[in-house]
């Protein structure tokens, strides 16, 4: 008799009586017990000598639909939503209200760090033709021309990761509020 819940997992190239004795874990002789048949004849279904009752074999071939694929994810049970008591829907209703504030101010600290950014990028852009345009000898706008290339360097270097955290905090708090509400709306 071989146990394969013990020594593997289910496989793609499983029949259906395997399959459902690897998912769950049974002996030829569990299974066979819970769909009212011999031991034989589940061994002999597993090799393909022969086929198990009609009955018997759409109750194999049901469990299969649910159970999950082979080397893939299992099914996620469904959670009960949970009950939530007076004063848990006022403090989630005061975080939603919280949350709420939260987002303008870091959507217009978004908007600001990505203007910045563009506009640091345009100056490095231009950067060559203004040296261009302007002659060698003038001082004053080269030193002019050597501050907005700090800048722009300065700005890029310190400010490049800000809209990828600024929007991390931006999905954040969106999802914190759609569960809230989710837990506001019974589940």
């Amino acid at each position: 008799m071989r146990i394969f819940s013990n020594h593997r997992g289910p496989s793609p190239s499983h029949n259906a009586t395997q399959l459902v004795r690897a998912h769950l874990g049974l002996t030829q002789q569990d299974l066979a017990r819970l769909m009212q048949v011999s031991r034989t004849a589940v061994a002999m279904d597993e090799r393909g000598e022969r086929y198990l009752p009609w009955p018997k074999s759409k109750l194999l071939h049901d469990l299969c639909t649910v159970l999950p694929t082979p080397h893939g994810s299992a099914p996620v049970p469904a959670v009960p939503a949970p009950v939530l008591s007076a004063a848990d829907r006022k403090e989630l209703d005061w975080r939603r209200r919280t949350i709420a504030l939260e987002v303008f101010p870091l959507e217009q600290k978004l908007a600001r760090v990505e203007v910045r950014l563009a506009q640091a990028r345009l100056w490095q852009q231009a950067l060559p033709a203004l040296r261009a345009a302007f002659p060698a000898e003038d001082a004053r706008a080269q030193r002019w021309l050597d501050y907005f290339e700090a800048e722009a360097a300065a700005t890029l270097s310190t400010d490049s990761g800000q809209p990828a955290l600024l929007k991390l905090r931006l999905a954040t708090v969106a999802f914190e509020l759609a569960e809230i509400d989710w837990l506001l709306a019974g589940g």
